[in-house]
């Protein structure tokens, strides 16, 4: 038998009201979609800028060899300036970071942590995964040679788990997607045949369509064929049906759509580069050359005047300290770092600079010595639904069925309680103790955690940009004689700034930078 729900002090949800809040005569569409904290969305770059002409003998310096300096610099190239990236870390991709086994950084105030993976394995701690309708990134890719495999961003097997009175009868229980789907749909479509049924809707269809309707709606919701009960099914996996009612007052259904979204966390197809994100930032390095980007080279000052630009860099190795000079500079940093550097830009460009805050971004990989998500569980690919204080838990797109992996343990993009000030070790404890409750073969499997928490890194001091206002981005996109900034953050219809959006401020910047070098 079904299982059953208290409904005591709750509205009797009758089939009419069901049907008129569904909307099911209108139409009635379910499909999955990411968690309303997480619906993070993106704009595409738009069209990618056709310019022509040479400046005689003009030099650029870009600063930040992140997606969007690394565009700049590509494009300059193909144009036939004469320019060079200053990157105060010691790799390309800024945000676009693969960590693997002895990758470490040290935070800022905090502790220093050196990767223990195995070699082979790996995490994306910044961004993992391109929505197809990303043309900028992808169509980059294909340029430079990046190969690309297929991101699952859902599986059926993953799980729902909701603690608290968050699901009503089903809260701390695991429910799988496929289950959830088949029961949601099954439910629905048992409720739709019998209104037909008993003509209770009023269908503008012909007595053979509405019987065709009817065989459809039999087929897609797995209904018997003789009496049009939803019931327990092979396809659906072991146990009985979850009561309906149960599962309205879950909120698991909100969950569902027709289609797969075209941006954001729940869009299909997506896809990630072979071999982790960083080899995006790489193909550009690759096509750049060697000679054009100085790494460890820390930006302490940029001055103009109507002459020019003077740039004054630490090397972070040897600590000496260079002064370069350029007709125009463009400033890819991102603003929260820009904040303390300085530069003789308008108050007014200052003051839109200092506005633009950033995300508690925060990522952590967790090496397991068994797949056992695929071996117990038969999830390949896809998150972990929940409400648990994890943000995102996913698992791995790559390398099935090999003997170790690495889960997404934490992804988050607003503080999680107080974890910015505890010592990674409670971190990774924090996270192993919630995910736990979901799968209780992780601490047994467990083997060494990376966590990075951007606002805690050097040269990020945070995630993406958030709260920009359309004035706020008008302003950051202005020239300012000899300087142009070109982050993420002034990216004209992306928030979060996700890799396109880099892009998009990239092609901006090269524009700005093009025309006024043009009229010079």
């Amino acid at each position: 038998m079904p299982k059953k729900s208290p409904t005591a002090a709750l509205p009797v949800l009758t089939r009419r009201r069901f049907l008129e809040r569904l909307g099911a005569v209108g139409g009635s569409s379910l499909i999955m979609t990411a968690m309303t904290s997480l619906d993070l969305m993106a704009g595409q770059a738009g069209v990618r800028p056709a310019l022509t002409g040479r400046p005689g003998g003009a030099k650029v310096l870009v600063i930040g060899a992140g997606v969007s300096g690394l565009v700049v610099g590509y494009e300059l190239g193909k144009l036939g300036y004469d320019f060079r990236i200053l990157e105060a870390r010691d790799r390309v991709g800024g945000l676009a970071w693969t960590v693997r086994r002895s990758s470490e950084h040290t935070e800022i105030n905090g502790e220093r942590q050196v990767c223990a993976f195995d070699e082979g394995l790996s995490v994306n701690v910044g961004p993992w995964r391109i929505p197809y309708t990303h043309t900028g990134v992808l169509n980059y890719c294909k340029e430079l040679g990046v190969p690309l495999q297929i991101f699952v961003n859902e599986s059926d097997a993953s799980y729902f788990y909701y603690e608290g009175n968050a699901a009503g009868s089903l809260s701390s229980t695991r429910v799988r997607l496929r289950e959830l789907k088949a029961d949601m749909i099954g439910h629905t479509n048992e409720l739709l045949v019998k209104a037909i049924d008993q003509r209770q809707l009023d269908l503008p269809l012909t007595a053979e369509d509405t019987q065709r309707f009817v065989s459809f709606l039999v087929a897609q919701g797995y209904l018997d064929s003789s009496d049009h009960r939803y019931k327990a099914f092979t396809n659906r996996g072991p146990g009985d049906p979850y009561d309906f009612s149960a599962l309205l007052r879950s909120g698991f259904g909100n969950r569902m759509r027709s289609i797969p979204a075209r941006d954001g966390t729940a869009a299909a197809p997506m896809f990630h580069p072979i071999g982790g994100m960083d080899q995006f930032p790489k193909g550009f390095q690759r096509a750049i050359g060697p000679n054009r980007i100085v790494f460890n080279a820390e930006t302490q000052s940029v001055h103009q005047n109507d002459a020019g630009v003077k740039v004054v860099y630490l090397d972070t190795k040897s600590g000496r300290k260079t002064e370069v000079n350029a007709d125009y500079v463009v400033v890819c940093m991102p603003l929260s770092v820009l904040a303390g550097v300085d530069i003789n830009l308008s108050p007014e460009m200052m003051e839109a600079v200092r506005a633009t805050t950033y995300s508690n971004s925060a990522k952590m990989g967790l090496a397991m010595k068994r797949r056992f998500w695929e071996e117990d569980d038969q999830i390949f690919g896809g998150h972990l639904y929940s409400n648990l204080p994890l943000g995102e838990f996913s698992y791995p797109s790559n390398d099935y069925f090999s003997r170790k992996g690495v889960l997404l343990g934490l992804y988050a993009n607003v503080a999680v309680g107080n974890l910015l000030d505890q010592p990674v070790k409670a971190r990774v404890e924090h996270v192993l103790m919630h995910a736990s409750k979901v799968h209780p073969q992780i601490r047994q499997e467990f083997e060494s955690a990376y966590a990075v928490w951007w606002r805690r890194v050097r040269y990020s001091q945070g995630g993406y940009a958030s709260g920009a206002t359309t004035a706020r981005r008008a302003q950051l996109s202005k020239v300012e004689n000899r300087i142009i900034l070109g982050s993420a953050a002034t990216a004209p219809s992306s928030e979060p700034d996700w890799q396109e959006g880099a892009v998009s401020a990239g092609w901006q910047a090269l524009t700005s930078l093009h025309e006024r070098a043009m009229r010079a």
